[in-house]
């Protein structure tokens, strides 16, 4: 690639900061002491005896060092490689002149264009064994060894980026909230303006969305590019920019996703309203799709359960109704890093990672068609563990879900006379915790008054 990319730009080389323990529940030499576990750990088996693990995944190094940056759009992280030994933590970097070592005295920074010739130099070690992540490792990285000096292994990091502690789990909430506080005020202005007869674009709402947003209290930047798809437009799951030309229609649906990074936490939401009224086909499938919601919402599963299974789950009621979506249910989320993280996921394909008890999840069933639109209805989760249970027969423990995000569901497009009594209670305390989450965070009448109707609160 380097040979034929001609006029390739210069690397943004931005600021790197630390983010504090406020934050991240956990010191960087205290994460460093466990992964250097995970390395000892390996070496005890026969099989495999790594001397140093290689991280070029930009979010597992971020996580390691308690570090952050802006060099890739919408993630808080920095251009970096790093190589983990039992005695030395080496990080490759655009800022290593940065005093970067005193927010983290156990790492050594060194410039990122020393990572070429330290990859050199430790391959001429031909007794040396790798720890690399085929999944995650860049071509230049793995080439630089035989296969005798690598051992392909998933990265410790992974999981254990993935189990928030309390401290991720209190920032993350706090974003949410602040999150949440900014789209009820972007709907309130998009109902306002349509009620008024003003013409709104999808880009103008994107704008709005983002002014809204951007009042949160520290808020960073936006998690990933918001989508705002009205009308056909909606049925593109992953619709590119936003139409700045055409005023949305009265009668459409509007489906927006978007999330910010903020205070610690990172955030991920969507929600469909419809613009004017709804039609029967548009409540009965906004309906249905958020029956799939509460499905999966409501469940409780033992320990051990993988995403598999809940992805069917979800999608039942739906498939009994001739509808399907072609995504998955649920992807993990950072704190305060990357909108999209592994390894957890609840998808048709996903047998091979159990949830745990700590990972933030995504639930996100939808139903598109084109030339007509799309509906997807997504908050993000927390698992957790559930109380009161019987004893599982097998000794296991029981997990359930608990809702991180805060925005009311268009209360317009749902039919109640296709939900269960179970479903209406849960969307009732659902709305009820929106309400006294919110309404307190909103300052403007307008805003308190919508939400109140929005929430069903009487």
């Amino acid at each position: 690639m380097d040979t034929v990319w001609i006029n390739r730009p210069n690397p943004p080389k931005k600021e790197i900061y630390p983010l504090a323990l406020q934050y991240t529940g956990k010191d960087s030499r205290k994460k460093l002491q466990e992964i250097r576990k995970e390395l000892s750990g390996s070496r005890k088996s026969d099989e495999s005896k790594p001397d140093v693990l290689l991280l070029t995944m930009l979010d597992e190094i971020a996580w390691l060092t308690n570090m952050r940056g802006s060099d890739i759009e919408f993630n808080p992280v920095f251009e970096a490689y790093a190589a983990i030994f039992a005695d030395r933590a080496i990080c490759f970097c655009h800022h290593p002149e940065a005093n970067l070592n005193m927010h983290c005295p156990d790492w050594e920074f060194q410039p990122y264009e020393d990572y070429v010739s330290f990859l050199a130099n430790l391959a001429l070690q031909k007794t040396i064994k790798v720890w690399i992540d085929p999944s995650t490792i860049t071509m230049g990285s793995r080439l630089a060894f035989s296969e005798d000096q690598v051992l392909e292994k998933e990265s410790p990091i992974v999981l254990s980026k993935a189990l928030k502690n309390s401290t991720e789990i209190t920032a993350t909430k706090y974003a949410h909230k602040q999150a949440g506080a900014g789209v009820v005020r972007s709907l309130q202005r998009l109902q306002s303006a349509f009620q008024a007869g003003l013409p709104v674009t999808e880009k103008v709402y994107a704008n709005w969305l983002y002014e809204e947003y951007a009042k949160a209290e520290e808020f960073s930047d936006l998690s990933f590019s918001t989508i705002a798809g009205s009308g056909p437009n909606g049925a593109i799951v992953h619709y590119g920019n936003p139409d700045s030309e055409n005023p949305m229609r009265s009668g459409d649906l509007l489906l927006v996703d978007s999330g910010i990074q903020c205070a610690g936490g990172t955030t991920d939401a969507t929600r469909t309203v419809i613009l004017g009224k709804p039609d029967e086909k548009q409540k009965r499938i906004y309906t249905l799709v958020l029956q799939a919601h509460i499905r999966l919402a409501r469940q409780i599963f033992p320990e051990g359960t993988n995403g598999a299974s809940l992805d069917s789950i979800t999608r039942s009621g739906l498939w009994n109704a001739g509808l399907d979506y072609g995504h998955g249910t649920g992807h993990g989320v950072g704190a305060f890093l990357n909108v999209h993280e592994g390894p957890q996921r609840i998808s048709p394909v996903a047998y091979d990672v159990a949830l745990q008890a700590g990972m933030v999840i995504s639930n996100e069933p939808g139903y598109y068609e084109n030339n007509w639109g799309g509906i997807r209805l997504e908050n993000l989760y927390i698992v957790k563990k559930a109380d009161k249970l019987p004893q599982h027969p097998g000794g296991k423990g029981w997990l359930c879900f608990e809702e991180l995000t805060l925005i009311p569901f268009d209360r317009t497009l749902i039919d109640k006379n296709l939900l269960s009594a179970e479903e209406l209670n849960w969307l009732y305390d659902y709305h009820g915790r929106v309400f006294s989450e919110i309404s307190p965070m909103l300052d403007n009448t307008e805003d308190s008054q919508w939400l109140t109707w929005a929430c069903g609160i009487d």
